[in-house]
Order: structure tokens, then sequence, then C-alpha cells
């Protein structure tokens, strides 16, 4: 074998040139004959051609659905408000829990204890992971959203390049 570069004589496993340093590519295998396949009547009216190679650019298709869009945006905003409110409305039952007092019908002040506290602890983390699951439950929401209107634009640009018109 010889190098195309400077035609040095190579054994024939070289994978490079010793003396210039080129790249061997192995030898290309034979070409593969190409078969002709005829498509139905049908669908060679609606199509386009056999065999013609894709586009080098796929398709722009028009983005639909802009108040849909805007509803998964506001669902997003949503979730993220809801959850900051219920956290801190979660914080707000441990604080209250912990400093709990009553107020007798005599005027005096008479306190809880721990009953206040483990009241208020439980409530508030039962609080803040509601949170937590609404704020999961609506960002998921307007995800899916999204991912179904994801699905039907590659739908459309899939139709647009099977069909050529573009």
């Amino acid at each position: 074998m010889k190098c195309p570069v400077c035609s040095a004589e190579l054994p024939s496993t070289a994978k490079f040139c010793g003396s210039c340093g080129t790249t061997l590519s192995p030898a290309a295998p034979p070409p593969v004959p190409q078969q002709s396949f005829e498509p139905p009547q049908a669908m060679m009216n609606s199509g386009p051609t056999w065999g013609a190679s894709a586009p080098s650019t796929p398709p722009t298709v028009a983005r639909k659905y802009k108040v849909l869009r805007l509803i998964a945006v506001l669902i997003k905003i949503f979730a993220f408000v809801a959850a900051g409110i219920l956290i801190i409305a979660g914080l707000f039952m441990i604080i209250a829990g912990a400093t709990a007092s009553r107020t007798t019908s005599m005027g005096t002040s008479v306190d809880l204890g721990p009953t206040a506290f483990l009241g208020g602890a439980v409530g508030g983390l039962i609080m803040i992971i509601y949170a937590v699951f609404v704020f999961v439950f609506l960002y998921a929401y307007s995800e899916w959203m999204y991912v179904f209107m994801d699905i039907e634009e590659n739908t459309r640009l899939t139709n647009e390049v099977l069909l050529g018109r573009r």
C-alpha cells in the first residue's frame, strides 16, 4: 500500500503514514446498488418524489396556542406564589404555637406549654409539606401543557417535511 500524499511504501495494516503522518482511511466498501421502489399511485400524487434527499434545514411552523402558552406560564407563576404563601403560613403556625398563651375570663394569662408548641409545630409542618405538593402539582401541570403543545407542533412539522411543502 502507498501513502496518497507522499507515496511512501506502507504495510497494509498501517493506519497512518510513518513518513508524513497522514491518517489513512480504510478502503471503502463497494457501493450497494440502489433498488428502485415504486410507491402506490395514491402516494405518488400526494407526497414528495421518492428517493429525494431531505431538506438541509427543517421547515419552521408557526407556533400556535398563544393563549394556552400564557395560561401555562401563569400556572407556573401561581405555583411559586401559592407555595410561598403556604410555607409562610406554615412557619407562622410553628411560631404561633411556640409563643401560645391563653387568656382566661379573669384576665390572667395561662401558658399552654408543650401542647400548643407541638400542635403548632405539627400543623406548620403539615402546611409546609402541603405547600410542596401544591407546587409540584401545579408546576407539573403547566409542563404537561407544554408537552402536549410540543407534540402537536412536532406533528405539524413532520407533516410538512413528509409532504415536502417547504
